[in-house]
């Protein structure tokens, strides 16, 4: 999604900020007569979104990632507004996607070693006979 500032505010009259919202990130362009200025943030970098929204004029927005912070000014209310809600949904779209790709917890070797040390246990304390423990024991390890 795409927003561009209004060529009425300050800084913007003749080459107006734009801001990207991508899939992976949002992209600020503040170009410039000679030069300019591009910098793309990934989601799950951004660390704050702060806007300002006087009561007269444009709105602001400043994203801080990574040590560093990105301001571009001119836009209306509503857009710094949608444009705050939709860093945010990408930040948690990212970070549902990273736990859906981490594996499964799975019985790990220490919760098998945990059961089996519960398993001797209860044959020490005569709960189970040797043959019950050696059964379980093959059981749970698969033989």
């Amino acid at each position: 999604m795409k927003f561009v500032a209004s060529r009425l505010s300050s800084g913007n009259k003749i080459f107006p900020a734009e801001i990207y919202l991508e899939p992976t990130g949002v992209t600020i362009k503040i170009p410039g007569l000679f030069s300019g200025e591009t910098k793309h943030f990934d989601y799950d970098h951004i660390a704050s979104v702060e806007i300002d929204t006087p009561l007269v004029g444009f709105s602001s927005i400043s994203i801080f990632a990574g040590g560093t912070m990105m301001a571009a000014n001119g836009f209306t209310k509503a857009e710094v507004k949608q444009i705050k809600e939709g860093i945010e949904k990408g930040k948690l779209d990212v970070k549902n996607s990273q736990r859906e790709a981490a594996p499964a917890p799975s019985s790990s070797s220490s919760s098998l070693a945990d059961e089996l040390k519960k398993l001797k246990e209860l044959m020490d304390v005569g709960v189970i006979t040797h043959e019950e423990f050696e059964q379980q024991k093959r059981k749970m390890l698969g033989n």
